[in-house]
């Protein structure tokens, strides 16, 4: 693949670039008909307007793009922050695009950072992202991307990821060994890799130690603050309550707290609640939120510096897969017994 220049839709149409450029702007001189079949053709071809500068000499722009899913979640705010440091310091410019966990969306962003001629990507994916095409198609332009926190596995390319799956085998076996053995989980999407490996984590920690796996104690949602309040909202039409909930994310273990303090469950005393998250906004909850404990700053750094290694060294073709362990911090959301 290359990048479609303006002279290659013209030579299809047999027309003349600077049709096809004002055809592209939308400009009076240029028929309806005429603009229809241009913008056609250009998005036949896969054409992506240089926004930056059409007369760059430098390949290169020192810019980086990043797509991440939500800026409202306090994780990418953090990890965003990281980024921006990280690559300032490295020289380099971050355009932060949101893609509001919607593919659409995301693919949009990933086509106009293309456009702006950024050197590389960094991409945390869509709870609903199930198409590799722009991905392929980024692969094909020779593109550098690192994929960070979440993934689309199969695609070859560099990521940085937390350990979540030995993350909650690690929680749940200490709190298992603490005398817990009914333990329910607020699952993410399964088609998420961090909902994937975490829902794996939570199987294997409880049939590690010898314990029956209720298919009713896992609720399969969202990542957000409402899907934790629904789910623990359903697992009270279970016939008993959990001892413990393992939450996908600290936002869904936000839910459930609002839940459990509408119907009077108390937290810890009539239930415990542990999630994935990090220790700035589990010390924000009351009682203190236990955490596996996530450092999105050092995720958003490991990344960028990845991502600059991949643009500078040009080892495009060999892609690292890096794993950032983590650690269990138990707070006052679980009772010791």
């Amino acid at each position: 693949m290359k990048h479609i220049k303006q002279i290659d839709i013209a030579q299809k149409l047999k027309v003349s670039r600077i049709t096809v450029s004002k055809a592209l702007r939308n400009h009076p001189d240029i028929s309806t008909e005429m603009k229809k079949k241009v913008h056609e053709t250009a998005e036949e071809l896969g054409y992506i307007p240089n926004l930056i500068a059409q007369n760059l000499t430098s390949k290169k722009t020192n810019t980086l793009g990043l797509i991440i899913p939500d800026l409202e979640n306090n994780f990418f705010s953090y990890a965003t922050d990281s980024i921006i440091d990280t690559a300032s310091n490295q020289n380099y410019i971050v355009f932060v695009t949101v893609s509001r966990e919607n593919q659409n969306n995301e693919y949009e962003n990933i086509k106009k950072l293309i456009g702006m001629r950024v050197d590389g990507l960094l991409v945390c994916v869509t709870q609903q992202t199930d198409n590799p095409q722009i991905f392929n198609s980024i692969k094909g332009l020779n593109i550098p991307l690192v994929f960070f926190d979440r993934q689309f596995a199969g695609l070859d390319f560099s990521s940085v990821a937390f350990d979540d799956r030995n993350g909650a085998i690690n929680a749940l076996e200490e709190i298992i060994e603490n005398g817990y053995s009914k333990i329910a989980h607020i699952a993410g999407y399964s088609n998420v890799s961090i909902g994937k490996e975490r829902c794996e984590g939570y199987k294997q920690a409880l049939q590690g130690k010898g314990l029956t796996i209720n298919p009713n104690w896992i609720i399969e949602g969202g990542f957000e603050v409402t899907d934790g309040y629904n789910a623990f909202m359903k697992l009270l039409q279970s016939n008993q309550l959990p001892e413990i909930i393992l939450a996908v994310n600290d936002r869904t273990a936000l839910g459930a707290y609002h839940a459990a303090s509408n119907i009077g469950i108390r937290i810890p005393e009539d239930i415990g609640i542990v999630a994935f998250g990090f220790d700035e906004i589990a010390q924000t909850f009351t009682p203190t939120l236990s955490v596996i404990n996530q450092n999105p700053r050092k995720l958003g750094s490991t990344a960028t510096y990845m991502l600059i290694d991949l643009i500078e060294n040009r080892n495009i073709g060999k892609s690292k897969q890096m794993v950032i362990k983590e650690e269990f911090q138990w707070n006052e959301s679980i009772l010791r017994k």
